[in-house]
């Protein structure tokens, strides 16, 4: 019976640790047709955004880009807002120092991470502005979010 009891005990500890190691994933919404991938053509810009848990510890922005056609090109940029109307660029805000945008470069796929330490905006909103003659498919991800 001990055993049974050390057991139990054990495998809810174990779980309790897993869980509390877990980090939500949330996705971004196009603004333009709500869905969590979109594509940028030519000297289009494209907004996809996210409502997320002021004060998280860290918040991670994954930006991914991939070509369909044509020459990729353009500027991909984090912003953040309490309200949805007045936007401001998160790393500029937050003087990191890092880059604060991802330029877009003739290649099939590629790959950016922002991170912003707390994070401080209920509404974050990733913008891919486009250039040239291209087709560019972008989907954005985000991890403490929540």
């Amino acid at each position: 019976m001990k055993k049974l009891a050390f057991l139990l005990i054990g495998l809810c500890f174990a779980s309790v640790s897993t869980f509390a190691q877990t980090k939500a994933v949330s996705s971004f919404i196009s603004e333009y047709n709500g869905t969590k991938i979109d594509t940028v053509v030519n000297a289009g810009v494209k907004n996809q955004i996210l409502k997320a848990t002021r004060g998280a510890s860290v918040l991670s922005i994954q930006v991914t880009a991939t070509k369909i056609s044509g020459t990729t090109a353009g500027v991909v940029r984090v912003f953040g807002s309490n309200d949805k109307q007045a936007w401001i660029r998160v790393q500029e805000a937050a003087a990191l120092g890092a880059a604060d945008s991802l330029n877009l470069a003739n290649v099939a796929t590629q790959t950016k991470l922002f991170k912003e330490q707390p994070s401080k905006f209920l509404y974050y909103r990733v913008a891919v502005t486009g250039s040239g003659t291209q087709s560019t498919k972008f989907i954005t991800t985000a991890v403490g979010a929540q």
